[in-house]
């Protein structure tokens, strides 16, 4: 009797391509009645935003929504995507069958000399492609000449290389999917630059009415992580934070603990709300949702309303 095959979608960028590999190899090498075929998908077009300083850049909302509309469709049985990439909450129709062990979920920088963030001297050119890392950044060191840049990871380091930048901040995962941590000059604490919600994870989505292929995937779920990233998404929603806004948060648990710390900033790092939030790891997201409702009681939701105007979104 042959294997079940299930069609997972993926985007065809560098690292969904990537991601796909991985998860091909994990489930065409187990020993069990399930294979793996890869659907790549085109990502949606990018669009007009602007940054902290006016200029605009090329942005994305909904990032997963072609997959996501696949599955629906029945094309696919599932879809492979980036956690951080995910809205909260997701479509109508759509689960999460499996969240993955989580990598290093901090940014990180790579600079051209090896320097670290408090050696890059002043008027620096540092390449970034979020709000939230040029949010935190700015407020940081407000001396440095923040650049935005979007590009896959191979393409981003190559302007590094070429010298149009002095350092790019980009996810410690990207770097450690590629096994180039030797290119890394410093791992950024989460006190300088929290990272993004959901960071580091990959997630397998179903529909919500497949059973089985939610079975079959199940094995790729990791428990630790899943409470760390739905604390994280409970908390985006509850904030009412929006695709691209400049909020991070990361959850981590730590024996019978789980503590999130959560951020919004405006864009140009000049305001900053900070707070964190304790529970237990059998309630991720009442303590994610307790931290939301700190933020917000100290002027979140007006300073998100303001951000997303000056970003152009509104």
């Amino acid at each position: 009797m042959g294997k079940r095959r299930i069609r997972v979608g993926i985007l065809d960028i560098d690292s969904g391509r990537l991601h796909g590999e991985w998860l091909e190899k994990r489930l065409n090498g187990r020993r069990s009645g399930v294979a793996c075929e890869l659907r790549p998908f085109e990502p949606r077009p990018l669009r007009a935003g602007r940054t902290s300083r006016g200029r605009e850049i090329p942005i994305r909302e909904f990032f997963s929504e072609p997959i996501c509309e696949a599955l629906l469709a029945g094309e696919i049985e599932a879809g492979l995507h980036r956690m951080k990439d995910l809205p909260a909450p997701l479509p109508a129709g759509v689960r999460l069958a499996a969240i993955t062990e989580r990598k290093t979920p901090l940014d990180v920088l790579v600079t051209a000399d090896g320097s670290i963030l408090d050696e890059l001297p002043e008027g620096a050119r540092i390449g970034v492609s979020s709000r939230r890392r040029e949010a935190q950044l700015a407020r940081y060191r407000p001396d440095l000449d923040l650049r935005f840049v979007v590009g896959s990871l191979p393409e981003r380091l190559k302007l590094l290389e070429e010298g149009r930048f002095d350092g790019l901040v980009v996810a410690a995962a990207g770097i450690e999917w590629r096994g180039w941590q030797d290119r890394v000059a410093e791992v950024f604490t989460a006190g300088v630059c929290l990272p993004a919600v959901g960071q580091a994870s990959l997630g397998l989505l179903v529909r919500e009415d497949d059973e089985q292929t939610a079975a079959d995937l199940h094995f790729l779920n990791d428990p630790l992580s899943r409470i760390e990233i739905e604390a994280e998404r409970a908390y985006y929603t509850e904030l009412g934070a929006w695709e691209g806004s400049p909020v991070g948060g990361l959850a981590r648990v730590k024996g019978d603990i789980l503590r999130i710390d959560g951020c919004v900033c405006s864009l140009d790092g000049r305001e900053l709300l900070r707070d964190w939030a304790e529970g237990f790891p059998d309630d991720p997201l009442r303590t994610g949702e307790r931290l939301a409702r700190k933020l917000l009681g100290q002027g979140a939701g007006e300073l998100l309303s303001r951000a997303r105007v000056e970003a152009g979104l509104s």
